[in-house]
């Protein structure tokens, strides 16, 4: 069963990847996608924190062997088709029955943000496959272990720190001392790596990509990320809920540290918070625990009908193409152009360089800027009577949660 779980479910992913081709959710993954071709050829970059080591190593090492946009892709087909396994297997050895852990995985396997990141270079399924094999390790009574994926988690994602504040508690009460010693163990590993790299021995510390006592992105109600758990999560919230008497505490106790944790700093606007509902993606496998329990209460009909409303959510996922993605890519048809979005940047090819280079630039330097980055700092350094306008693009919202797009594409002069 594992392994036929593992087919399906990679077959299914490894289709959406196919079917997908060039896009990427999101101009984070083309950020990452450009920063793991610049560690290629600058190895110690693949433990810059901002693009995290796990998953830039996994894409430097399919860019070596010559894939593309689609290969990448299949990484995170594989990833999250492991971590589905590694749930159900989790799920039965907290006690569930086989055939509802095997329900909750599938149904996680369907939820929203799940399956978009699929579509994405993004890192929440690789730190969500730490979580699964550390939940299945922990029902084992393998706690050190356990603990040691808990640490590897803060390779893939800094929610490995919510991870670890969770499973501390437990730790203490199994009296794992091990465990509770190995929880740092990656983090430093990592920490020492860097200082060995850059020869700055507060390496973690000074890389931080985002200001300690402030986020850049700004802040928001306390309920915010209450609301977005079931936009991120989608139909798998149900027998999750339905699930949360008989379910073991430690699942229960991850997704609250998790929900609390990401609720504190956004409402306190602060380590880069910024109120996505993809951030929630990293606690997904503790809700398939508890699903695997809440699938005891469904009856026949209503499991049938979770899984009616999933499906049809899951494709949508699929099929959909932001407006702020069909721009970049009209925007990146000016070859040679100085920009600081990674989308354009990708689409423009290896000749395209940041906008702070403008100051050497020669007149006549084409230079893009689009709306959904806003001015950045580079670009409001350039003084207005340097800039005369070629052409504007805009894209109009065709959803709700769209705003309209502009790109423009400025050129130097003397």
């Amino acid at each position: 069963m594992p392994w036929r779980l593992f087919l399906l479910s990679f077959a299914a992913y490894a289709a959406v990847a196919v079917a997908t081709g060039e896009f990427l959710v999101e101009a984070d993954s083309d950020s990452r996608l450009l920063g793991a071709r610049y560690a290629i050829e600058h190895p110690s970059f693949m433990l810059d924190p901002w693009h995290k080591p796990v998953l830039t190593t996994l894409i430097v090492i399919v860019l070596k062997l010559g894939g593309g946009t689609v290969a990448l892709k299949m990484i995170q087909a594989a990833l999250a088709a492991a971590a589905l396994v590694l749930m159900r297997a989790a799920s039965i050895r907290a006690g569930a029955e086989p055939r509802h852990a095997l329900a909750a995985a599938a149904l996680a396997g369907l939820a929203p943000f799940w399956v978009r990141e699929i579509v994405s270079l993004l890192t929440e399924i690789s730190c969500a496959l730490f979580l699964s094999a550390a939940l299945l390790l922990w029902f084992r009574e393998k706690f050190a272990l356990a603990a040691l994926c808990v640490s590897a988690s803060f390779l893939a994602r800094f929610e490995g720190l919510f991870y670890a504040l969770a499973f501390l508690p437990f730790l203490f009460q199994k009296r794992s001392w091990a465990g509770i010693a190995l929880l740092g163990a990656a983090p430093l590993a990592w920490h020492l790596a860097g200082w060995a790299a850059t020869g700055d021995p507060k390496f973690l510390f000074h890389r931080q990509p985002h200001p300690w006592g402030h986020s850049l992105y700004g802040s928001g109600p306390p309920w915010t990320y209450v609301k977005l758990l079931p936009v991120a999560t989608g139909f798998l919230l149900i027998p999750a809920l339905l699930g949360l008497k008989k379910c073991p505490r430690l699942p229960l106790a991850v997704a609250g540290v998790v929900l609390a944790g990401h609720t504190v700093l956004w409402t306190a606007g602060i380590l880069g918070a910024y109120g996505m509902s993809r951030y929630l993606v990293t606690l997904i496998p503790a809700l398939a625990v508890a699903a695997a329990f809440g699938f005891e209460r469904l009856p026949r009909g209503p499991r049938i009908a979770l899984f009616a409303a999933a499906a049809p959510v899951a494709l949508g996922i699929v099929l959909y193409r932001p407006n702020t993605f069909e721009g970049a890519r009209l925007l990146a048809a000016e070859k040679n152009v100085l920009t600081d979005h990674p989308t354009v940047a990708r689409f423009s090819g290896p000749r395209w360089r940041r906008i702070d280079e403008w100051k050497t630039a020669p007149p006549g330097q084409r230079i893009a800027w689009e709306s959904s980055f806003g001015d950045d700092g580079a670009f409001r350094e350039i003084p207005k009577e340097r800039l005369i306008l070629v052409r504007e693009l805009r894209m109009e919202a065709k959803w709700p949660w769209e705003r309209s797009w502009t790109g423009r594409v400025y050129e130097l002069r003397q």
